[in-house]
């Protein structure tokens, strides 16, 4: 079971640096990772790019 956690906040964490690098909320991206796991990354990592970056959201 341990593993299993480990694995699910490696995923969310892959989703945060990912969103950061294309620009999304970091936080949203976290949160959403850890309910749907692998699928959050797959998903950031088709997204496009935005041309402002996340500053709207702090």
């Amino acid at each position: 079971m341990d593993q299993f956690i480990l694995i699910w906040v490696v995923f969310a964490a892959a989703a945060a640096s990912m969103a950061k690098s294309k620009g999304r909320n970091i936080y949203l991206w976290v949160a959403i990772s850890l309910l749907i796991g692998p699928f959050a990354v797959l998903i950031v990592a088709v997204m496009k790019t935005t041309p402002k970056g996340d500053s709207e959201y702090f």
